[in-house]
C-alpha cells in the first residue's frame, strides 16, 4: 500500500473486522475496503459476494497483523472497509 493511500486512510472514517465491514455494506456505507493479503479466502466470501456488482475498490495490505497495527488495535485484521 502506497503512502499516499495510508496517509488518505489515516484521515478517513473507517470500520475494523468482518461482521462490521458487513453491517456497513449492508448500509451502502463502504467506499472501499483494504484487505489484508494473508487471509484466507473463505473468511472473506460474503465481504467479495456483497460487493461482487457494486464498484468498491479494494487494495492489499501486507499481513493481518500489519493491518491491525495500522488501525491501533492489539489483535490481528483481516479487513477494513474505509466509509462515506
Amino acid at each position: 500500500m502506497s503512502n499516499e493511500k495510508v496517509a488518505r486512510f489515516n484521515k478517513q472514517r473507517y470500520v475494523v473486522g468482518l461482521k462490521q465491514t458487513l453491517k456497513a455494506l449492508d448500509k451502502d456505507q463502504v467506499t472501499s475496503l483494504i484487505i489484508a493479503k494473508d487471509v484466507e479466502v473463505y473468511l472473506l466470501t460474503d465481504v467479495l459476494n456483497r460487493i461482487n456488482h457494486k464498484a468498491i475498490p479494494i487494495d492489499y495490505f501486507e499481513s493481518k497483523h500489519a493491518l491491525g497495527s495500522e488501525v491501533g488495535i492489539n489483535v490481528d485484521a483481516t479487513v477494513v472497509a474505509l466509509l462515506k
